[in-house]
């Protein structure tokens, strides 16, 4: 449990990225981090120790010391050209820190004494991992923030993201170094939830900051209509629209309809980064990328075919036909244009302790 439950929270606040703007392979990166940054913690800690004591340590010292740590990866991957918006370095931040959170949780469970090692398994897990987790994806927010800041919010923006995960950190501790008991058990547990509800508020905004992008991007000068951006802003509703396709042509063609869409969204993210981006090499990198998307997608559309394409125009309302009517025209003749493709338009439907572990 101590294990699971953290890795449940991550999974939830994965799936919350709806584009899949970050790459899975960049988590799993953040969860090994995590690791190591719990190693680096351990032995910190262990040393500051040696001049400011136990109580200190915990109350303050190891919040500044796990939160820098913990978090240090992500100056380097806000660098990237993968590295899309807030919504990836929140993402990323809640990796690195649950994987700290599991070791530690371990690490007490195995110095718990054996009728105690129930009640600290979940109440670390449903406070102290969930802590660790949302200031980690604090900092994440700030430093995604930073990236496409300009003037004083860019300069601001780190500084007050790490102040936020610390002042978080410290408060716990400081709570949970009290008095043992049911109300020192409620503070810490609504600390960790309110955290959680916190990153998850970050979250939602970024996304509806990237539906914004989408509109901005993904519009005739790409290609695509306002039908086709609409659905892509959608994505929540996505299986609902999508499981008639799912039903008649199998699920291997339904699974290309939804790359297909979910490669158009991230096609206009990169596109809005790129505009974005001060820094000239990323943003011929972001170029390559955008490239790349449309070559992807020119496969999917050619996989997917033209007799799926017309019973997905079936199910759409009439308005729709013209739309499609010009993509039957594309596929038809093998000539599809470097931009998206009109699949989009499946929107007219959807309107879419002592060491580390403190």
């Amino acid at each position: 449990m101590a294990i699971a439950i953290p890795l449940i929270f991550l999974y939830l606040v994965r799936w919350l990225d709806l584009y899949a703007s970050g790459s899975f392979k960049i988590v799993l990166v953040s969860l090994g981090w995590g690791i190591v940054a719990f190693a680096g913690a351990f032995y910190v800690n262990t040393f500051i120790m040696q001049f400011i004591g136990f109580t200190l340590l915990v109350t303050f010292g190891a919040p500044i010391v796990e939160e820098i740590l913990k978090s240090s990866l992500m100056v380097y991957l806000v660098r990237r050209s993968d590295f899309t918006y807030f919504v990836d370095g929140a993402i990323y931040g809640f990796a690195a820190g649950s994987a700290f959170a599991v070791l530690e949780g371990l690490l007490y469970m195995s110095r718990a004494g054996a009728g105690e090692g129930l009640i600290v398994v979940l109440s670390r897990a449903f406070s102290t991992s969930l802590m660790h987790g949302s200031a980690s994806a604090l900092v994440g927010v700030s430093l995604g923030r930073m990236r496409f800041g300009r003037g004083l919010s860019r300069l601001a923006s780190v500084p007050v993201g790490w102040a936020m995960a610390m002042a978080l950190h410290i408060t716990f501790n400081n709570i949970v170094s009290g008095e043992p008991g049911l109300m020192t058990l409620v503070l810490a547990t609504a600390i960790g939830l309110g955290g959680l509800g916190l990153t998850v508020a970050f979250i939602m905004w970024g996304l509806g900051e990237e539906r914004r992008w989408l509109r901005e991007t993904l519009g005739l000068n790409v290609g695509v209509s306002a039908g086709e951006a609409a659905v892509v802003q959608q994505m929540s509703d996505l299986d609902l629209l999508l499981a008639p396709i799912g039903e008649r042509f199998g699920a291997d063609k339904r699974k290309q309809v939804e790359e297909f869409l979910r490669l158009q969204a991230q096609l206009g993210l990169k596109r809005k980064a790129q505009e974005m981006t001060q820094d000239t090499g990323l943003r011929d990198e972001l170029a390559g990328q955008v490239a790349a998307l449309r070559e992807q997608m020119d496969v999917l559309r050619r996989g997917v075919g033209v007799y799926c394409m017309s019973y997905v125009r079936s199910i759409l309302p009439p308005e729709t036909e013209p739309l499609w009517s010009r993509l039957g025209q594309t596929m038809a003749t093998a000539k599809e244009s470097t931009g998206p493709s009109l699949w989009g338009t499946l929107g007219g439907r959807m309107g879419v302790g002592d060491g580390a572990g403190v």
